[in-house]
């Protein structure tokens, strides 16, 4: 547990107004007084995420992981994540004409994902977007186990 001096210096906040959250925002003060615990334990979540994705043998082609990172499609809580497929597909509504079998296919295979996969490629989604330097090969390198070993072997 941190101490005001602690918290004060990891998050430049001024103790005196932390003295001031502690009495007018107490479940702030809380967790920034376990903020060490918590980012002990999203390393370790992390981690975990990461040794799962060594068991992700997903199939999408790199067209259908670019079709995905151009989509207007933002998830922002877990029950998005978990209407993944869903959520795809309203916000392709438009393009559903022109793009039916592109956009079927990939809803199918956001159907079949668990959670934990739908979240490891989101997560991904959403740091590729992020990125600056946007490339075939980064897209290779972010998506490796999500695409088809038959293209990822070329």
């Amino acid at each position: 547990m941190l101490n005001n001096r602690a918290i004060s210096e990891l998050f430049e906040v001024q103790v005196n107004t932390l003295y001031n959250w502690q009495k007018t925002k107490p479940k702030l003060y809380k967790y920034l007084q376990n903020a060490d615990y918590n980012s002990t334990r999203n390393e370790e979540i992390n981690i975990l995420l990461k040794e799962y994705t060594k068991e992700v043998n997903m199939n999408f082609t790199y067209g259908q992981i670019a079709y995905i990172l151009r989509s207007d499609l933002k998830l922002l809580t877990m029950e998005d994540i978990k209407n993944f497929g869903k959520l795809f597909i309203k916000a392709e509504n438009k393009n559903l004409i022109s793009n039916t079998d592109m956009i079927l296919d990939v809803y199918d295979k956001l159907k079949q994902m668990n959670i934990i996969e739908k979240y490891i490629l989101y997560k991904k989604i959403y740091l590729f977007r992020e990125e600056k330097i946007r490339s075939e090969d980064r897209v290779y390198e972010y998506f490796n186990e999500f695409l088809s070993q038959d293209i990822c072997s070329l």
